[in-house]
Order: structure tokens, then sequence, then C-alpha cells
């Protein structure tokens, strides 16, 4: 069965078009690590950091490689709030 009845759209331009929606490993991983970052203070341990990177399913390597980006962007977004 086709994906599409319009004549428009053929199926192979629609999966296509659906294939833009998706994110890279590495972008998912990223993502996860913001989240972690979002629930941990910055001084956490790591035994809490690893808590919380195994919630979000990532590895506290992969946390720790983006701590200093969201830590940033985090304090960022505070900033530009309080004023």
């Amino acid at each position: 069965m086709a994906m599409t009845n319009n004549k428009d759209f053929p199926d192979e331009l629609t999966a296509k078009m659906h294939s833009e929606f998706t994110v890279s490993k590495e972008t998912r991983i990223m993502l996860k690590a913001g989240c972690v970052w979002e629930s941990v203070s910055p001084k956490a341990s790591k035994e809490e950091i690893e808590k919380w990177a195994t919630i979000y399913g990532i590895t506290y390597a992969d946390a720790m490689k983006y701590k200093s980006e969201w830590l940033t962007a985090i304090r960022n977004s505070e900033d530009r709030y309080a004023k």
C-alpha cells in the first residue's frame, strides 16, 4: 500500500521529507546531556551525574563531554531572564 494517495507527493518524496526530521546519534546524546545538566548541580558528585546520565540513557562520559557547553548555555539563559 502506498504511503500517500497524493500524486504530487510520491512515496519517495514523502519518505525523504520524513527523514529530515531525524537527528543524529551524537545530537541525541548532546541533548540528553543538556537534560542531565539541567537536573544536577555543576558541583554534583560523579555518582549523582552517573545516576542522571543513566536516567537519560547516556553515559557519564557523554554527560561530561558536553558539561561546559551546557553549563554556559544554562548560565546565559538564567542571566537573560534575571534582567
